[in-house]
C-alpha cells in the first residue's frame, strides 16, 4: 500500500469525499485533516476517525501547517462561489499555497471536476481527459476550477511535485449530510412522488458511489508525475436519469412522476473511465447496489422490495 504507515494531509476533511477517503485511510496511515471545522461536531467527527484536524482557510496563510508530509490529498473546493473572483481565490490559489508549502510531497493529489469542459449539448457526449477544456458545465465554479488546474499544472513543474488531478463526476451515497443530486431529488420524490426532467431527451452522468472513491486514491498517487496527469473519475457506465428513478421506484413501490422543467439544473456530464480503469480497475459498486444501499442507509425507515 502506498499510504500505509505514511504521513498524509488531506483537505476538505469535513466534506463528502474527504469523510469517506479518511475514513478508508486514517486506520492505515499517521492522517491529518485540514478544513474549516464549521459544521458543529466537525471536529470531535475528524479525531473520532483517528484524524489530527488542522483548523485553517487554505485560501490564507498556512504557516501552521507541517511542512513534512508524504502524500498530500486536496479534496477541498468552494463549490458554490459567489463571484469568479472569489472562486479563483479559494479554487485556484489555494491549491498552489497548499503544494508550496507542502513542497517535499512524494505526490500530490488534486481533485477536480468534470465541470471544467467545454459543454457540449449532446446528451451522449463523452468527456474524455482531452476533451476540450471550457468551463461551460459550472459557472463561475467551473471557471474557477479550470483556472485551478492550470495553477497546479504550473506548479507541479515549478516545484517539481508529482501531481495526479482527478476529474470528479457527480458522486452519491453514505450518510454524509452533505447531499448531491440524486440525493436531494431521491429526498424530492419520496416526498411528492415528482422527479424533475428536461422538456426535450433525457438526462445522462457518470455518477459514481461514494465507497468507491477511496480505492481509486493510491493507485492515481502511484501515476502523480511532472507534467501532471489527468484522470477522470467516474463510474464504469453512463446513468441513465428516468431508469435510475424507475429503479428506486420499484425498490420503495411507489412509481416516479416525471416533470418536465424548462431549465432542467443539471447538465450532462458522461466521462470517458477507460484511463481510470487501467490505472485502478473497474467500479466495485453497480449503480443498482449502489442505490439501494444509498436509500438503506439514508432512509432506514424504509422496506425496499427485492427487483
Amino acid at each position: 500500500m502506498v499510504l500505509e504507515g505514511k504521513k498524509v494531509l488531506v483537505t476538505g476533511l469535513t466534506g463528502k469525499i474527504g469523510a469517506a477517503i479518511a475514513a478508508h485511510f486514517a486506520p492505515k496511515c499517521e492522517m491529518w485533516g485540514l478544513a474549516r471545522y464549521s459544521r458543529k461536531g466537525a471536529w470531535e467527527e475528524a479525531e473520532g476517525l483517528g484524524v489530527r484536524p488542522i483548523k485553517g482557510d487554505m485560501a490564507g496563510p498556512l504557516d501552521h501547517v507541517p511542512d513534512d508530509f508524504d502524500y498530500v490529498l486536496n479534496i477541498a473546493a468552494l463549490i458554490s462561489p459567489r463571484t469568479t473572483d472569489e472562486g479563483i481565490v479559494h479554487n485556484c490559489e489555494a491549491p498552489v499555497r497548499l503544494m508550496s508549502q507542502c513542497r517535499k510531497a512524494k505526490a500530490f493529489l488534486h481533485v477536480s471536476t468534470v465541470s471544467v469542459h467545454a459543454y457540449s449539448t449532446d446528451p451522449r457526449h463523452v468527456y474524455t481527459e482531452e476533451s476540450d477544456l471550457g468551463a461551460g458545465i459550472g459557472s463561475a465554479y467551473g471557471v474557477s476550477k479550470l483556472a485551478g488546474e492550470g495553477a497546479v499544472r504550473a506548479a507541479a513543474v515549478m516545484l517539481d511535485i508529482p501531481t495526479v488531478i482527478c476529474r470528479q463526476n457527480i458522486q452519491y451515497g453514505g450518510t454524509h449530510p452533505e447531499m448531491n443530486v440524486f440525493e436531494h431529488v431521491i429526498t424530492q420524490f419520496l416526498e411528492t412522488g415528482e422527479v424533475p426532467v428536461p422538456t426535450t431527451g433525457n438526462y445522462y452522468s457518470s455518477a459514481d458511489y461514494i465507497d468507491d472513491i477511496p480505492f481509486w486514491v493510491e493507485p492515481c498517487l502511484g501515476v502523480a508525475s511532472v507534467p501532471a496527469t489527468v484522470v477522470n473519475w467516474c463510474a464504469d457506465h453512463p446513468l441513465d436519469w428516468r431508469e435510475v428513478f424507475d429503479y428506486v421506484g420499484r425498490l420503495v413501490g411507489k412509481e416516479p412522476r416525471f416533470v418536465q422543467v424548462e431549465k432542467f439544473p443539471f447538465p450532462h456530464s458522461i466521462q470517458d473511465p477507460a484511463k481510470r480503469i487501467v490505472i485502478a480497475g473497474h467500479e466495485r459498486t453497480p449503480w443498482k447496489q449502489g442505490f439501494r444501499q444509498t436509500l438503506q442507509s439514508r432512509f432506514p425507515h424504509l422496506t425496499l422490495n427485492d427487483v
